[in-house]
């Protein structure tokens, strides 16, 4: 099984942004502080160009891997993890109620 990090990830985010829109609200966005909110603004920017557009982004994959190293986000410290979760304000966020 490939890529299934990002794929649950994104597809967790994507729901819970449909739930919050039919309610009225403003859609989550995760700030670059976080490996998925970057990974996902990281790739919209590539996107944006034909070479971009041939490749894929991965936590697994090289691009996007050494892109994480190089801006301090590659960890295995579950410590530091959270601490940056909580740092953006979101501890528990999927928990949160929207109605």
């Amino acid at each position: 099984m490939e890529h299934h990090a990002e794929a649950i990830a994104s597809g967790s985010l994507a729901g819970y942004n449909a739930a919050s829109q039919v309610f009225g609200h403003a859609p989550l966005q995760l700030p670059r502080s976080t490996a998925i909110g970057d990974i996902i603004a990281y790739a919209n920017e590539k996107m944006e160009t034909k070479e971009g557009r041939r490749n894929r982004y991965t936590f697994a994959g090289a691009e996007y891997f050494e892109h994480m190293k190089e801006v301090g986000l590659y960890t295995l410290d579950i410590k530091e993890i959270e601490r940056r979760i909580e740092t953006a304000g979101l501890r528990d966020v999927f928990k949160r109620k929207l109605v």
